[in-house]
């Protein structure tokens, strides 16, 4: 190839690359106001017009395949339209980063910039701000809590909308007589539970692994203006043989011979005075519940992590992390991993001690951003990190695994021969 020529589609290729990064550059300004661009992992990706190209490349697959399988049903699917649907069309470009907060702690920030307000299934988050209200009431043991809206009735419209797209009225009326269905033995149709279980949920939760043999796990979660749907329930209740009771604290039923065997109980409840329905497996727990600062918010662990948090948010989640203690306590229950525990617990502080550190993050908008920003023992970049590591290390615990085994087989034979081994090394 003439020299000139090379040159002159060098400096083409290269303009047509400036140019293309001049375009993603506004989106990666502005998702880079909510990173931190001098922490130790950053990582940008621009979606603008990727879901369209790759839209109709797959309308381009389904028409071949439709013209080669001749009973393959004549439905017209028009892939780009199914995604803009579905939601993926506004999602402009998502930006990732990590900081080194101060010595095993680090801050993880993602943001996605969104084309005007959130479509199909990004409409089923709640984004109006709220408290972390679990983590206010949550008694200190409790180790994980959550707090925000779940919008189900948007994952209902979002499939109404596919209906319609796929199959035209007629699916619009397969999924409406669905939803219309009564729930067995009430006069609740699927619609109307899944619209009173949207207004938001809070969350707490207590696991103990400390006892392998007897688990200690206990949970509560109340549903935000779902009490109405209890006095209606109530009739399938009682033909189930539960009773209701009023209370000074509300209305509760105990339908704890629901779980059989299992080592918990299950109450549900309407509060005194409020329109919210609750449903835990532990009464004297729950009574512990609204201790404030001698609650979760008073512990060390919550306060390393959630206390870093913006105040402003419309979602919130904390764990306090897994003790790998338990993890041994498990393993040397199993006599075929007993003698292994020490090494596997050591093996998974070093590697994945940071991902199993308390955590604690809060989502919130700000204009065409969403944007989550979360505390913990780990950065992105330690995924990236562990990830060859941890198969590096099951690997090499598989093989001395099988050594050990090896070595077993050969002081459980015959001691003869095995002797004669060792007379021979001496």
């Amino acid at each position: 190839m003439n020299p000139h020529t090379f040159k002159k589609l060098s400096a083409t290729a290269a303009l047509l690359g400036s140019t293309a990064f001049a375009f993603a550059g506004g989106s990666f300004q502005e998702a880079s106001q909510h990173l931190d661009l001098d922490g130790d992992f950053v990582g940008f990706m621009d979606f603008d017009g990727d879901g369209q190209a790759i839209g109709e490349k797959l309308n381009v697959i389904y028409q071949e395949m439709a013209q080669v399988i001749p009973d393959m049903p004549p439905i017209p699917l028009d892939f780009p339209a199914l995604f803009e649907t579905l939601g993926f069309g506004s999602v402009r470009s998502m930006g990732v980063s990590s900081s080194k907060v101060e010595e095993g702690l680090y801050r993880n920030r993602s943001v996605t910039l969104l084309q005007g307000d959130p479509a199909g299934l990004l409409k089923i988050y709640g984004l109006d701000p709220i408290p972390f209200r679990a983590a206010e009431i949550a008694p200190a043991n409790a180790t994980s809590a959550f707090s925000g809206q779940i919008k189900f009735e948007e994952i209902v419209n979002t499939a109404k909308a596919l209906a319609v797209q796929v199959m035209g009225p007629m699916g619009e009326g397969m999924v409406m007589q669905g939803l219309m269905q009564p729930i067995p033995g009430t006069d609740v149709t699927a619609q109307e539970a899944v619209a009173a279980l949207s207004g938001g949920v809070d969350m707490v939760v207590h696991q103990s692994l400390e006892n392998p043999q007897s688990p200690d796990i206990k949970m509560w979660a109340t549903f935000k203006g779902a009490g109405a749907l209890l006095p209606r329930l109530e009739p399938m209740f009682n033909q189930m043989g539960f009773q209701f009771m009023d209370t000074d604290s509300g209305r509760i039923a105990d339908l704890s011979m629901l779980m059989q065997d299992a080592p918990m109980g299950l109450f549900v409840e309407v509060p005194a005075g409020t329109s919210d329905l609750v449903v835990y497996t532990d009464k004297e727990w729950v009574a512990s519940f609204g201790a404030g600062s001698a609650g979760l918010t008073g512990t060390d662990k919550f306060k390393s992590v959630a206390g870093r948090l913006p105040q402003d948010a419309a979602f919130y989640a904390y764990s306090s992390g897994f003790d790998t203690k338990q993890l041994e306590a498990i393993l040397s229950q199993n006599p075929d991993t007993a003698a292994f525990a020490p090494m596997i617990v050591k093996a998974v502080d070093s590697l994945f001690g940071g991902f199993i550190a308390p955590s604690a993050s809060a989502t919130y908008r700000d204009g065409d951003a969403l944007v989550t920003e979360g505390y913990g023992g780990f950065s992105y970049k330690s995924i990236v990190v562990a990830l060859p590591a941890g198969i590096g290390a099951g690997v090499g615990a598989a093989v001395a695994a099988e050594q050990t085994k090896k070595a077993s087989a050969w002081q459980g034979g015959d001691s003869h021969k095995h002797d004669d081994s060792v007379s021979v090394a001496e």
